[in-house]
């Protein structure tokens, strides 16, 4: 799996009861293939581009990122 995209500092509800939230993801192409940390999911390389999304919410919906609640640019 070759991750492009890390999307950290977020606020993601994961739908896990047992860790309904993190505060990363990792997208591969247009597809969001893990939830994590930030720190553990920075582990995946430093050549990934990373967007802070500076304590923004973050849901995914059909497997797709949204952003809500704050600019992130």
């Amino acid at each position: 799996m070759r991750v492009d995209l890390l999307i950290v500092n977020a606020r993601v509800a994961t739908g896990d009861p047992r860790r309904p939230w993190a505060d990363a993801v990792a997208v591969a192409g247009d597809v969001v293939v893990r939830i994590g940390s930030s720190a553990e999911l920075r582990k995946l390389g430093p050549e990934i581009r990373v967007v802070d999304a500076r304590g923004a919410s973050v849901t995914i919906e059909g497997g797709k990122v949204v952003f809500e609640g704050t600019d992130t640019r």
